[in-house]
């Protein structure tokens, strides 16, 4: 276990930020932070940094379960911002002397560092004049000092542009096939989607759902429809469905739709087809990722 949240809660005044969230991150796994604006996404990294302290609840920082705020956790937690400026007049290398000296590292640490993170060729550049890709290349050589045990990583492809924003993912990909842990706060579903490992899913403070992706790709799977639209005889072919045991529900017109998870779409058309019935057109229509997504926010609010 690499970092752990035990109860936590926050307030602000008559308003709960964090309201009992509980959750691990274990070790070389990539924990995606998710939710909707005012989530509790943002306090929640704040109380995970050290940056504010909860009301109730602890956090649990390595094996020796530190406290955020202990000198030797803060070393172990290497975080990458949304937004980053660095000093102007400041070379690439020597914004990263200054960061390794803080920390006691040898000069060796500023190579490796722009090494990884592909800025070598960068390093007599101003940091200043870097672009927004290069400059969050940057902040993750800056926070990956130290080799740290957990990479806190903000919203890192906000602003960024597309190119920016591939070539940061396949760098995270890297860190993450070298066995890195990464706690990942992102509202970008298709970043997630590529990254993650387990999602936690946020909704007012609370904690709305925590999955394997895998397990929230089968439930897109498993909401898979088939919208099929018949030249007659709605009605019969619901029934050769049900006769072998395919759950169907009228559609507009003469269409039907018939839920197709496991494969069941063709063995459907199959049924309709030996059935006699003419069929116009049809639609497979799986939710993406957002949606999914989106149904776990709305029953939550719903149970709320």
């Amino acid at each position: 276990m690499k970092l752990r949240a035990e109860n936590l809660t926050k307030r602000y005044g008559a308003i709960t930020a964090v309201d009992q969230l509980s959750f691990a991150v274990e070790d070389g796994e990539t924990f995606a932070l998710v939710g909707p604006n005012g989530a509790g996404k943002t306090t929640t990294l704040r109380l995970l940094l050290g940056l504010s302290r909860p009301d109730s609840g602890k956090i649990l920082v390595g094996d020796e379960g530190l406290p955020p705020h202990d000198p030797e956790a803060r070393r172990r937690l290497g975080y990458v911002p949304q937004r980053v400026e660095f000093p102007h007049g400041r070379t690439v290398a020597e914004v990263l002397g200054f960061f390794a000296e803080l920390r006691g590292l040898p000069r060796a640490a500023v190579g490796e560092a722009l090494q990884r993170v592909g800025l070598t060729a960068l390093a007599t550049r101003r940091a200043s004049e870097l672009s927004g890709g290069y400059t969050q290349r940057l902040s993750l050589a800056q926070a990956l000092l130290g080799a740290p045990d957990v990479l806190v990583l903000d919203e890192p492809t906000a602003s960024l542009d597309p190119q920016a924003t591939w070539e940061f993912r396949t760098l995270v990909q890297q860190l993450r096939r070298e066995g890195c842990t990464v706690l990942l706060c992102s509202h970008l579903l298709s970043e997630v989607e590529r990254v993650a490992d387990r999602v936690l899913i946020l909704v007012d403070g609370r904690r709305a759902a925590l999955e394997r992706l895998d397990a929230l790709r089968a439930r897109q799977a498993a909401a898979t429809r088939l919208a099929v639209e018949l030249r007659a005889d709605a009605p019969r072919a619901m029934a050769l469905l049900g006769a072998r045991g395919l759950a169907s529900k009228p559609g507009e017109g003469a269409g039907i739709v018939v839920e197709a998870r496991n494969g069941h779409a063709l063995e459907a058309l199959e049924v309709l087809r030996t059935g006699g019935l003419e069929v116009r057109s049809f639609e497979l229509m799986r939710p993406t990722l957002e949606e999914t997504f989106l149904s776990v926010v709305r029953g939550e609010r719903r149970d709320g």
